[in-house]
């Protein structure tokens, strides 16, 4: 009986000491935490853990593109893309160069912001690439009535907002709908003319070169020879003599007769020919497009069918 009230107390020994040992560990782990975790506790601090630095590099991005793209920077149709890249932000010194929570620089070829217009605002992605983090957000900016200058952001209206002050519901919206621009048809072709005309958008040129005759010239084609009986000479002592004057190409005198030999040219005018391009041309009439506005109820789908896009007015 003895030996087991004495087994069964160093049993209840042994789980006292480890529920010791579990409670002490657990105080030593609350009293002293891991370097991980001060080092995270210190990054919130002070805002430089990666996703706060992150953050504030892509906000630094989005608000330097508002400032940039206004006016004619904006793409102007539908669907249209415009882009801006890290590097040519920091050429335009949009901003100054900023580094990620590594102390490195970002990728300034792939770190870019594209803006892409819809129908009614635009698509703002603003995409981030550094050594710690790569990612992109996406957010919306128009000439929307709360716009303080330019273009701004869209809100995200939360109840709270919308319970403030009841939004008053619009009767009629604004459309605009505008037909693109066209060409006529192309009238006849002129007379062809050695002026030089010039092809332009509203003018279609057509060209030809031909062989034509500028003048004559007197070209040599070769020589022809004539023969003539020598003049006879009778000195008073009997002697003759037979004489080719100077005229003939073997004048001079000789003791025996002998032809007087004369070589004459030959010309013929030839005439002379150069290349002409010649011209001629046919014109068209661009007519500029138009723009049609409407004033109808904001829910007209049979508008929009037809290609009616809402301005953001409404009365």
């Amino acid at each position: 009986m003895y030996e087991e009230n004495q087994s069964t107390f160093k049993f209840k020994g042994i789980i006292l000491k480890i529920l010791l040992i579990l409670i002490l560990t657990f105080i030593i782990i609350w009293l002293f935490p891991t370097k991980d975790y001060v080092s995270n506790l210190i990054n919130q601090k002070l805002g430089t853990s990666t996703e706060q630095v992150f953050n504030n590099n892509v906000n630094t991005m989005k608000n330097a593109a508002l400032s940039y793209y206004t006016g004619s920077r904006l793409p102007q149709k539908n669907g249209d893309t415009a882009k801006l890249t890290l590097k040519e932000m920091l050429d335009e010194n949009l901003l100054i160069e900023f580094t990620d929570s590594k102390g490195k620089k970002c990728n300034t070829k792939e770190s870019y912001v594209e803006i892409t217009k819809n129908k009614e605002d635009y698509k703002m992605k603003v995409n981030l690439v550094c050594s710690d983090k790569e990612a992109y957000i996406v957010s919306y900016i128009g000439l929307y009535d709360y716009c303080a200058d330019g273009v701004c952001e869209k809100k995200k209206l939360t109840e709270t907002e919308d319970s403030k002050e009841p939004q008053p519901t619009a009767n009629e919206c604004k459309f605009v709908k505008t037909s693109g621009g066209y060409y006529t048809n192309y009238s006849h072709w002129s007379n062809w003319t050695p002026n030089k005309i010039n092809k332009t958008n509203t003018r279609d040129v057509q060209t030809k070169t031909e062989k034509v005759q500028t003048g004559t010239t007197t070209v040599k084609t070769g020589t022809t020879t004539s023969k003539s009986n020598p003049k006879k000479i009778t000195y008073s002592n009997g002697a003759v003599v037979y004489e080719c004057s100077s005229q003939y190409d073997n004048a001079g005198r000789y003791t025996s007769p002998k032809y007087c030999i004369k070589t004459t040219d030959k010309y013929e005018q030839k005439a002379v020919y150069k290349m002409q391009t010649y011209y001629r041309y046919r014109d068209r009439k661009y007519v500029s497009g138009t723009t049609d506005y409407k004033w109808d109820s904001c829910d007209n789908t049979e508008l929009t069918k037809k290609g009616y896009i809402k301005t953001g007015e409404t009365r």
